[in-house]
């Protein structure tokens, strides 16, 4: 007779995460005093997207991951699965717990104090932004120029050498958005930011690969918009918006590819729907994130090798030039470590997401500490940005990491230093620059933030 067990059970795995979600996004509406920019909007947006929508696609007949190519690779099994996402659970959970321990003690270190939000001890410096701007804007649309893909426009011929694939010259496309970011957050949407903050978006989103130099200026343009409006939630109108943007996303890639091969508009609607159709009926890739953390979970006990911290020490040498330094270890080395010839995660660039990578270095202690601690640094960081004024250091601090968290859930606590010091470096500058040289705030200069934290 055949029996289920509850580890093997899709199901019960289903139900059971449905309920942690409900029950986690209840008692953080309730204590956590969510907001559009509070660290768990983005996990609880990453989570929804990784374990239930995959366990319903998978359910509704969706192939796990290798199984396309069953005979050559290991499929990844139900049962891996499930553990996967009880584990997500858990650690939903406990970021929870974390979110809500912020919360309330925030709230006994505001009752100490009196008095409306102040400018705090760092004020941003329109001349130091302006300094920034002033020799990251051209550096960036020299990059875009050169090594960027430009609709209507030949790339020049141009041999950089053994840099031609550098990281230093790619990055270096991005600077010219950074910039207008910088100053949109300054002056606001003023046209003569807009529109090129506009062109620069469609030039970035039709690049054909890294998706994320479109995203994330997005996802800080939304929270520039909602703070500078005093919105704690976005209105009807922009949640059209950020689900356009979803539904750009998948066939995004696909997108730039075609539109640099020149094919026509009509070329390019058939392949994004198709690409659109398997989003719904979850057969594309990047809706697969689950089970990429299942089949990580899986290979990191069969190598029976934890790493204790030192896949963090990839860091200390990303800033050398590979052109300089050819062995220099990678920061994804790693993978390449434990990843089987039947599953090849390394060699195929595949994620393990934040819970892995912990996973990977400490164990299961090690997710719950960190995971934890995490969450309630977040947290921490940005009640003390909302309680300080728009144009503090600390707020702008702390939107370039806000905007860059669900790189950091979905692919480790490395990128927190990646995706906000390395790719955002003009506005990563600009806060460097300010704790060197601090500035005081000066009087009458306005204070936004929300219109007021939830009672408690």
């Amino acid at each position: 007779m055949f029996e289920v067990t509850l580890y093997d059970d899709l199901t019960t795995a289903l139900v059971v995460d449905l309920f942690v979600i409900a029950v986690c996004s209840v008692l953080l509406l309730r204590y956590g005093r969510l907001a559009h920019s509070h660290p768990a909007i983005m996990y609880l947006f990453f989570h929804l997207l990784a374990v239930p929508g995959r366990l319903l696609a998978i359910m509704a007949g969706a192939e796990t991951l290798f199984t396309k190519w069953g005979g050559i690779f290991e499929p990844v099994t139900e049962s891996e699965l499930v553990r996967a996402a009880f584990l997500a659970d858990a650690v939903l959970v406990i970021m929870t717990i974390a979110w809500i321990v912020a919360s309330q003690v925030d709230i006994k270190r505001s009752r100490r104090k009196t008095g409306e939000p102040t400018a705090g001890a760092a004020t941003l410096s329109l001349r130091h932004i302006w300094i920034v701007v002033t020799v990251a804007f051209p550096i960036g649309v020299l990059g875009v120029a050169l090594i960027g893909n430009v609709p209507g426009f030949e790339k020049p011929e141009m041999d950089f050498g053994e840099w031609q694939e550098s990281s230093w010259l790619l990055i270096t496309t991005t600077w010219t958005g950074l910039s207008l970011l910088a100053l949109i957050y300054w002056y606001g949407f003023r046209w003569w930011l807009v529109v090129p903050i506009g062109v620069y978006l469609f030039i970035m989103a039709l690049q054909g690969f890294h998706r994320f130099r479109a995203i994330i200026p997005l996802i800080l343009l939304l929270q520039i918009y909602l703070d500078r409006r005093q919105k704690k939630w976005p209105p009807a109108y922009i949640v059209a918006v950020i689900v356009a943007a979803m539904l750009l996303f998948y066939p995004m890639k696909t997108i730039g590819r075609m539109a640099q091969e020149g094919a026509t508009v009509a070329e390019i609607s058939e392949s994004s729907t198709e690409i659109l159709r398997d989003v719904a009926a979850g057969q594309n890739g990047d809706q697969t994130v689950l089970d990429q953390m299942a089949s990580s979970l899986t290979l990191i006990d069969r190598a029976g090798k934890l790493y204790y911290g030192s896949t963090y020490l990839a860091l200390l040498t990303s800033p050398i030039p590979r052109q300089w330094w050819p062995e220099k270890p990678g920061l994804a080395e790693y993978m390449t470590d434990f990843s089987t010839p039947s599953r090849p995660m390394g060699e195929m660039g595949m994620i393990m997401t934040f819970i892995g990578e912990l996973y990977l270095n400490f164990g299961y202690l090690g997710i719950v500490l960190i995971s934890f601690l995490t969450a309630y640094w977040l947290a921490t960081v940005y009640f003390r940005a909302y309680r300080s004024s728009y144009y503090s250091v600390l707020r702008f601090g702390y939107l370039l990491i806000a905007c860059n968290l669900i790189q950091v859930y979905r692919d480790g606590l490395m990128s927190l230093f990646v995706f906000t010091v390395v790719n955002m470096m003009p506005l990563s500058i600009i806060v460097f620059l300010h704790v060197i040289r601090p500035v005081r705030p000066k009087a009458g200069m306005p204070l936004y933030g929300f219109p007021s934290y939830p009672k408690s």
